[in-house]
């Protein structure tokens, strides 16, 4: 990354935490009934019961537990055996990293880079 890159790394870092803490302020005043399947749509649980929704095949969004903390996960799998099993390439996310980028999805932001770069309409 460039140097003058940097600062303006350093706003959208700071305003998506800004969106966090309020984000976290506004839902506190809400419900905390924990969800249920049926609030779950699309879901499905692998052999080690830990929840994911299948994004395309051979790549998975998955909701576990990792010495404690809650870990989103995008990983792609392959198959062994008759058996889908995790591979090297993907990445976690703890619940810090993942309000962030939530808040980055809810703001327009990401898809407004997709669109700058050719992306088209997503």
């Amino acid at each position: 990354m460039s140097e003058t890159n940097e600062p303006a790394l350093k706003k959208i870092k700071a305003a998506a935490a800004e969106s966090v803490v309020d984000t976290d302020k506004t839902s506190s005043s809400s419900s905390t009934a924990a969800p249920t399947d049926n609030d779950i749509v699309g879901h499905e649980v692998n052999d080690q019961g830990e929840e994911f929704f299948d994004l395309t095949g051979k790549k998975r969004f998955t909701v576990r537990k990792w010495k404690g903390k809650v870990l989103l996960d995008i990983r792609e799998f392959y198959e062994s055996n008759g058996e889908m099993k995790p591979g090297k390439k993907g990445i976690s996310l703890n619940l810090e990293q993942y309000k962030i980028l939530k808040n980055l999805v809810k703001s327009g932001s990401i898809d407004a880079l997709v669109k700058k770069h050719g992306g088209g309409d997503v």
